[in-house]
């Protein structure tokens, strides 16, 4: 999983979700890293460059969780894509704009979390199309293999769409959902190092999302 909610491009071109180097998150974006340098974007103007910057869009990164097991997130920011290349598949859905923020937490030991919402100006942005997008960012990835797709619910979140795979040594998901107008996502990383336990970071998926849950007011 990496950084930036849309990736640059659905080939993937690799920024990091979690900075220093808590787990190869190659799946596509959240909001902590791609992007226009914050001198030249304008999150006011019109969508004319791909950018993010922490206050961008504060009403969005309210929306965020403020902790995850009691640990407050290592960066919190926001931004837009307006690029055919960052919006990738959403194009074919007729978007020319997005808005996300997000939060991203470097745990350690090749984990690392981000938590993530998603806007459009008219409000009504379909979950699947962001669970689109992840799959097909998977798909065209380099050294991502073990793609698995689910459709799990969890508490406070309801029904989910969930995308699992294998990078390098790294357990990565991707969950996603409806959140009324908006659309949330997570995304995980842990070691998969022989003797890795699945239960460990199926754990931190759980806590993950039900910290997201808990924000909107559905936990």
């Amino acid at each position: 999983m990496t950084a930036s909610p849309l990736v640059r491009s659905t080939r993937i071109r690799v920024c990091r979700i979690v900075a220093a180097a808590a787990a190869a998150l190659v799946l596509a974006a959240s909001a902590a890293g791609c992007g226009a340098p914050a001198a030249t974007f304008d999150p006011a103007g019109s969508c004319g460059i791909d950018g993010r910057l922490p206050g961008a869009y504060p009403d969005l990164e309210a929306r965020l969780p403020d902790t995850l097991d009691g640990k407050a997130a290592d960066k919190v920011d926001s931004g837009r894509n307006c690029s055919e290349g960052a919006l990738g598949s959403l194009v074919s859905h007729g978007l020319a704009e997005i808005r996300f923020a997000g939060a991203t937490w470097d745990l350690g030991g090749g984990r690392g979390v981000s938590s993530v919402v998603f806007a459009t100006a008219a409000g009504d942005l379909p979950a699947a199309w962001i669970a689109e997008f992840y799959e097909i960012g998977a798909r065209t990835a380099k050294r991502t293999d073990n793609i698995e797709t689910s459709r799990p619910s969890f508490d406070g979140a309801g029904e989910t769409w969930r995308l699992d795979t294998l990078n390098d040594l790294s357990l990565q998901s991707v969950v996603t959902w409806q959140d009324e107008g908006l659309v949330r996502a997570v995304l995980v990383a842990t070691p998969a190092a022989p003797g890795a336990s699945r239960d460990v970071h199926d754990e931190l998926v759980t806590a993950a999302v039900l910290a997201a849950a808990e924000a909107s007011g559905g936990g």
